[in-house]
């Protein structure tokens, strides 16, 4: 079978820069190019010389192994953990090295011969299959890692009106300055407070506001004054008298009950 070293580089190059973009993916910091650029190119010219190796396959593997350290090395020298770096490019290189080979297997319908022999699979195949791969796993890792860390805004909140104390889920909202006669508000749905409370607590409504930026352009809050507010932040409970609920029918995009004022941390 002729091989063309052009679709052979190629096929390296773009599989390589893929797993090296993919280990920074993994542990969630900001790729780096020059790294980058460097282990594709020392990476594809090792590669070029794969076929000429006439070792014992357990000193090829061991070479392999030393040479995705050196190339960790390179990676994440300086900015991140040698070893944590190194699993991370090596779980991304078996990631799509492990769906080439998968490819290859598919094609020759033989494992066997797809571990034991060179690849089979078309020029640029690789590459296609490898960015088939790595698209979707960068973005599954952005939306856990979006998800991790907006979590870490979500509280537990109980809040009491008359005898009826309900448990609702707060989201800390950075941009919430709101207040009323310096006390701080807490937007929350007009549903959710139907649904927890029932219609006869909005009889406590003492006062309503009009706001900028609260599901429509201008949105009406009702104002009421829970009898207790209490806010459970890290795993500690702390007691608020101090909150208004700002009540919208507008309501909000996100999927909490509440979007909480930045003061109530502070107590």
């Amino acid at each position: 079978m002729k091989v063309y070293i052009e679709f052979f580089v190629i096929d390296n190059v773009v599989t390589t820069s893929l797993a090296s973009c993919l280990s920074y993916n993994f542990i969630g910091i900001k790729i780096r190019r020059l790294r980058v650029l460097i282990v594709t190119v020392a990476g594809t010219l090792v590669s070029v010389f794969y076929p000429f190796w006439s070792l014992p396959t357990p000193l090829i593997v061991i070479a392999k192994l030393l040479i995705g350290m050196i190339l960790s090395l390179i990676l994440f020298a300086g900015i991140f953990n040698i070893a944590f770096g190194a699993l991370s490019f090596f779980g991304a290189t078996a990631l799509l090295g492990g769906a080439c080979l998968a490819a290859d297997c598919f094609i020759s319908g033989d494992l066997g011969l797809a571990l034991s022999s060179p690849s089979r699979l078309p020029y640029c195949l690789p590459s296609a299959v490898s960015l088939a791969i790595y698209i979707p796993a960068r973005c599954i890792l952005s939306s856990a890692r979006k998800r991790r860390a907006e979590s870490s805004y979500g509280y537990d909140v109980y809040v009491t009106i008359g005898n009826r104390t309900v448990k609702m889920r707060g989201y800390l909202d950075t941009g919430n300055g709101l207040e009323e006669d310096g006390i701080p508000i807490a937007v929350t749905k007009l549903n959710v407070f139907l649904n927890k409370f029932g219609a006869d607590a909005l009889e406590a409504a003492y006062a309503e506001k009009t706001v900028a930026g609260i599901g429509d352009a201008q949105a009406r809050l009702i104002l009421v004054k829970p009898d207790k507010f209490l806010l459970y932040l890290d795993k500690k409970r702390n007691k608020y008298s101090d909150v208004i609920l700002g009540i919208t029918a507008s309501g909000f995009r996100r999927t909490e009950d509440m979007l909480l004022p930045v003061s109530v941390l502070g107590g």
